[in-house]
């Protein structure tokens, strides 16, 4: 196969997955009465308890403006509550409320058993491809890195 060809293959394929899993998700999500964004978001607080936006925007890789509208909206619905920091009275923190960890915990449980069949691939084969995809990434990285560099 062409080198071209199969270098578009593999990047078409993972498009199709993560347009794929994300539709999954949004699905979910929206059972709960939020977006898969929403829910992104509500796991990364929960991952990183007390944590300021600036620091959720950049582990999101979001701007901080659009990451203040989706905290926005999730404290509006009652899943996510602002709080002062007691070191730094100016600085603002971000806690999920019991609401929010019961939604971001059914849309976990019926995400995971909706792909669960992934599962029949086989270990070795998802460790192999999980190994690949690591490597593609470093690859990425280093692109990345010469780009910056060379600006």
């Amino acid at each position: 196969m062409e080198e071209r060809s199969i270098i578009q293959e593999v990047l078409d394929s993972f498009r199709e997955i993560k347009r794929g899993s994300y539709q999954l998700l949004s699905s979910q999500a929206d059972q709960q009465g939020i977006t898969a964004i929403q829910y992104m978001t509500l796991r990364a607080i929960i991952k990183h308890p007390n944590i300021g936006i600036t620091e959720l925007a950049e582990r999101m890789k979001l701007g901080n403006s659009t990451v203040s509208g989706i905290i926005d909206r999730l404290v509006k619905a009652g899943m996510v509550e602002r709080t002062r920091s007691e070191t730094d009275r100016r600085s603002v923190i971000l806690c999920v409320t019991e609401k929010g960890r019961e939604a971001e915990f059914q849309i976990e449980m019926k995400y995971t058993e909706a792909v669960s069949g992934i599962l029949d691939i086989g270990e070795d084969d998802l460790r192999q491809m999980l190994s690949t995809h690591r490597r593609i990434i470093e690859i990425f990285d280093k692109m990345r890195e010469g780009a910056i560099d060379e600006q």
